[in-house]
């Protein structure tokens, strides 16, 4: 096959079966490809993309929490809830625990199974309200505090 400028291109296959995407640079690459995809709305397309990469003994915390949120874009709930088991072993961040349940909360709607969504939702309200309110400043339209 030619390139547009006459050359010849070639391309060098490896002669193993198993190519490993999981590494360095390449495995980066797919990472911010499927990630951008999913920030764009096109869960589709990033879920591809992170089934080349993730493995079943993946220990990559941020990877599994976007396949178990694009898991969850593209309806498969059901999908979700082994990842999200993963990530409830693997995220020992007590500041992880919130988002985590609410990842849950919606595979197990998208999974069909309403009422475990509903119980866990609802737990994610009570956690969410223990750790109290968020510090916000109440300002005046010009960034002043009231008096």
């Amino acid at each position: 096959m030619s390139n547009s400028d006459g050359a010849q291109r070639t391309t060098d296959v490896s002669k193993s079966d198993n190519v490993s995407l999981s590494a360095g640079q390449e495995r980066d690459l797919l990472c911010a490809l499927s990630y951008l995809y999913l920030a764009c709305g096109q869960s589709a397309e990033c879920l591809a993309l992170l089934r080349l990469i993730v493995r079943d003994d993946s220990q990559d915390v941020d990877l599994l929490r976007i396949l178990a949120y694009a898991l969850i874009s593209e309806g498969l709930g059901d999908e979700a809830l082994p990842i999200l088991d993963r990530l409830d072993a693997l995220d020992d961040e007590s500041s992880s625990r919130a988002s985590l349940m609410l990842l849950r909360s919606h595979a197990l709607r998208r999974a069909g199974l309403i009422d475990e969504a509903r119980a866990v939702f609802k737990n994610y309200v009570s956690l969410r309200d223990s750790n109290g309110p968020i510090n916000q400043r109440s300002e005046g339209p010009h960034g002043q505090r009231p008096a």
